[in-house]
């Protein structure tokens, strides 16, 4: 990972850390550029907006292609095969309402949580949340969170490959923390349709 980041920054400089952002976690990368900056390799201002302006056009094409699906069209899709769908109409209905009332924080703070970073972008694109309002906050908690790991990796000079394991733990952590919620829920849900179905025959 360290070589792809050291031949997009030296072949494309800010243009290659902008298009490595798209796609790769913030924990992979960021450290990485710290190290860079701790060296005078790289000018921290260029690093940190060209970083958070990747990350945040790969979280907005995610938005953007939801968007495109619709939230009528998806209620319509669960609506038909309810019977048969792990997660029903009334999941959609709490999602919204929970988004609703707390999404510009869920969007904001959800930059800082592998994983969740790329969902928020689904229910935003589902309700969905205004384009304007949706970018601000992306760019923000981006900005934030790649500045601290920035700094971070600045201040650990050397030692930046052992930060990087250290928040890909982190990383690792939290997915499996989410991996293990989504299969007790879908668990629980299929033991819910098996008994319905049970009962109807």
């Amino acid at each position: 990972m360290p070589e792809l980041i050291v031949e997009a920054v030296e072949l494309l400089g800010w243009v290659g850390i902008f298009a490595v952002m798209i796609v790769l976690a913030p924990e992979a990368v960021m450290p990485f550029l710290g190290y860079a900056v701790y060296r005078a390799e790289l000018d921290p201002l260029t690093a940190l907006a060209a970083a958070s302006a990747g990350a945040t056009l790969g979280s907005t094409l995610i938005y953007l292609v939801v968007r495109a699906i619709g939230g009528e069209r998806v209620r319509a899709g669960v609506r038909r095969g309810s019977r048969w769908y792990l997660i029903q109409e009334r999941d959609l209905e709490v999602t919204t309402a929970i988004f609703r009332r707390h999404g510009a924080w869920i969007v904001l703070f959800g930059r800082f949580v592998p994983t969740v970073r790329s969902l928020v972008s689904i229910p935003a694109g589902l309700l969905p949340m205004g384009l304007a309002p949706f970018l601000l906050l992306t760019l923000l908690g981006t900005t934030l969170w790649n500045g601290v790991l920035l700094a971070t990796g600045y201040a650990t000079g050397s030692n930046w490959a052992r930060l990087e394991a250290y928040l890909g733990t982190y990383g690792s952590v939290v997915t499996l923390l989410l991996a293990i919620a989504a299969i007790a829920f879908l668990l629980y849900r299929l033991r819910n349709l098996l008994l319905r179905h049970r009962r109807a025959g």
